[in-house]
């Protein structure tokens, strides 16, 4: 299944998560709500809480609905700088979160895990879903332009899903008459 996805562009590398990323986990999380951090509204301790109650219904939420989801680490030249949860099951993957830490943040790293996944795919011949929020543009627009095309989301949905459907193979064949 991870054929081809250990060592990918750019210096990254997928590798399974351990008990010792739990700090690294908590790290994105709390990069992925920086502005909650600062909001006048919240304390310290507050802020504190809800982080924790998001690891925790991240963690229980995805292993309910994807209970045989993969978790992995992203590295870059073996510093961890983000995390794929993937669901690679039935004949079909789906991209569940890919997320990185701030200063790995519009570098081009998820398009290098999206077209490894995409060529991983390809392999197995099975489509490949990506849930995506709706305000990430420019992710939106890169999907759109490797081919994903969007299901059918209620108007003011958060979240899209984008499918992605590998070519069918090439054959030298000559047609059959």
């Amino acid at each position: 299944m991870l054929q081809g996805l250990r060592t990918l562009p750019k210096g990254l590398s997928l590798r399974p998560a351990r008990p010792s990323d739990a700090a690294f986990v908590r790290k994105l999380v709390d990069d992925r709500y920086t502005d909650l951090k600062s909001h006048p509204n919240v304390s310290r301790d507050q802020y504190e809480n809800l982080m924790e109650m998001q690891v925790i219904a991240q963690s229980t939420g995805y292993g309910a609905a994807y209970p045989n989801a993969v978790y992995l680490v992203i590295e870059k030249n073996g510093q961890r700088i983000g995390s794929l949860t993937l669901d690679w099951e039935g004949g079909s993957a789906h991209v569940v979160s890919l997320a990185f830490i701030k200063k790995a943040q519009e570098k081009g790293y998820g398009q290098v895990i999206i077209h490894a996944l995409q060529q991983a795919c390809i392999q197995s011949s099975c489509p490949l879903t990506v849930t995506c929020w709706t305000q990430n543009i420019g992710l939106l627009n890169y999907l759109l332009t490797t081919g994903f095309i969007p299901e059918q989301a209620e108007p003011d949905a958060v979240q899209v899903l984008m499918r992605w459907l590998p070519a069918a193979p090439q054959t030298d064949a000559a047609p059959l008459s």
